[in-house]
């Protein structure tokens, strides 16, 4: 699920939420909800030195990418193929996450909303300090980190993250 080599690993916890009788339910399941990629994303690019320098890989089964609405053109992309997934690979800064994400789901302009974002499923800086994977099946998306980088994201205010070792189960 995540490359080996790191000293810390998190899962950042999907918000809980209601369904359509605003009933409480579980947590959602896909990649990281679009709100809470801006906060993530400000934590990991002052743990990189390749902040401006970054990939980021969105499922090519997510549906929005055939979509009309989508904005992003995957023309070209080069791929990464992975077991059961394959993605096409964009570049950019770490803090070009929510627009990316934004973009993929046609939110872009009057009227967008970021709670309506795709965040890629996963993204890493050049220099491979740490590493991001949400899933469509998950209801938390996993993060391989440096342990200043892990202290960072338990910190904040926005995020609920917790502690996992590489071999904990991955949970739906």
């Amino acid at each position: 699920m995540l490359p080996a080599g790191y000293e810390r690993y998190l899962r950042v916890l999907h918000p809980a939420g209601c369904d359509e009788d605003d009933e409480p339910c579980g947590p959602g399941e896909g990649t990281l909800p679009g709100p809470l990629a801006a906060p993530l994303a400000s934590v990991l690019e002052g743990c990189t030195t390749t902040p401006d320098d970054c990939y980021f890989g969105v499922w090519e089964g997510c549906g929005y990418l055939e979509d009309d609405r989508s904005s992003v053109d995957v023309t070209g992309a080069p791929r990464l193929g992975l077991p059961h997934r394959g993605y096409p690979v964009f570049h950019g800064p770490v803090g070009t996450v929510t627009l990316l994400a934004m973009a993929v789901a046609g939110e872009l302009g009057e009227g967008g909303d970021v709670d309506n974002a795709l965040v890629p499923d996963l993204w890493w800086p050049a220099d491979r300090s740490w590493f991001v994977h949400g899933d469509t099946d998950l209801t938390a998306t996993w993060i391989a980190c440096s342990a200043a980088a892990a202290e960072q994201v338990l910190a904040h205010p926005g995020l609920e993250a917790v502690v996992m070792s590489p071999d904990s189960p991955v949970l739906p």
